[in-house]
């Protein structure tokens, strides 16, 4: 096992709460539904942060892998995820969210439930791929990505890992943000979904763990992100402003360089990313990822009076965030939450 890069655990907390900006849709109502600049730039903005959770998963993942014992690794990295997802599917049908009956009455809060009880079993692709609750489909992602990728690993084929990924993309994107083009394809289930949107980075991930990390690569870090970024955003205003197929897109050509660069900061050291509170709470950041809606939950009622109020918009991104992160630091004093949150 390779020493720890404790700016990866940095990374990865600024990506969590990049998902938390994403999930709180700031400026939504503004103008019209989502159709107000501030909100389309929140959005995309930080659309980095998925694909680099991936692109980190498959680095940690290969840089622990035995070759010796790889199916050793697979199944432990399986059951974990497995357990995960089976937990979390079921947590979140408790019905926790007693905010709803001042405004809805004694019954919401299992009304609630009910409905992400239907919504999960209301077809395969929602039980086995999304979850209880729409966050929750990372972790089936990232399952069949892992599980695609280390029959391919033993063989110790780059090139195969890539043409796999890179046809698999491709057809995420035909099914997805260009499908409403001349290229696309009318896919049966979200390309998102499974290993089409997934795989593409973890292999990038498989891939950089056999790289050296020298100075040079920080450099290309940042270049490989900021040339991401304005990729990313030039293609999703473009591809909205031709071809309105989807209200908003949550990947396109360029989300690929944005993520791995990302990813990429916190594997060679980005300086920014040096930050003690960012390395010391890095390592709950799985936990606000699975805990965060269930903060946001509760702030449900608050979404119609304080809607367009500046002060909440901005605000309730770090609210939503320092709740959730203070929520995972006490529950993970205990042994029996620990195991689901870190």
């Amino acid at each position: 096992m390779k020493e720890r890069i404790q700016t990866i655990d940095s990374l990865k907390l600024v990506a969590i709460f990049s998902i938390v900006i994403v999930h709180s849709m700031p400026f939504f109502s503004q103008k019209g539904l989502g159709e107000s600049i501030p909100f389309l730039i929140f959005n995309q903005a930080f659309r980095f942060a998925v694909p680099a959770f991936f692109v980190l998963a498959g680095y940690l993942y290969a840089t622990n892998f035995s070759y010796k014992r790889p199916f050793h690794s697979y199944f432990r990295s399986t059951r974990r995820l497995g357990f995960l997802y089976a937990f979390w599917c079921l947590a979140y049908l408790i019905p926790y969210n007693i905010a709803l009956i001042p405004g809805k009455g004694i019954s919401a809060p299992v009304n609630f439930s009910i409905y992400h009880y239907q919504a999960w079993t209301s077809g395969w692709e929602s039980f086995f791929l999304v979850g209880s609750k729409v966050h929750l489909w990372f972790l089936p992602a990232l399952w069949l990505a892992l599980t695609l990728s280390t029959p391919i690993m033993v063989l110790k084929s780059n090139w195969l890992l890539l043409t796999v990924a890179a046809t698999l993309f491709l057809l995420a994107l035909l099914g997805g943000p260009y499908e409403g083009t001349q290229f696309g394809i009318d896919f049966p289930i979200l390309t998102r979904n499974g290993p089409f949107f997934s795989m593409i980075f973890f292999a990038a991930g498989v891939i950089l763990a056999g790289v050296k990390r020298t100075q040079r690569l920080l450099f290309w870090s940042y270049a490989i992100f900021f040339i991401g970024l304005i990729w990313h955003l030039t293609e999703y205003f473009w591809l909205r402003e031709h071809y309105r197929g989807y209200f908003i897109y949550d990947f396109n050509t360029g989300t690929v360089a944005f993520g791995i660069g990302a990813a990429m900061l916190g594997i060679y050291g980005a300086k920014p990313l040096t930050n003690n509170w960012l390395q010391e709470n890095g390592r709950y950041a799985l936990g606000v990822y699975l805990l965060h809606m269930f903060i946001m939950d509760f702030f449900m009622p608050l979404r119609v009076p304080l809607a367009n109020n500046f002060l909440w918009e901005v605000g309730k991104i770090f609210i939503f965030f320092l709740l959730t992160l203070w929520l995972v630091k006490a529950l993970v004093k205990y042994p029996v939450f620990k195991r689901v949150l870190e």
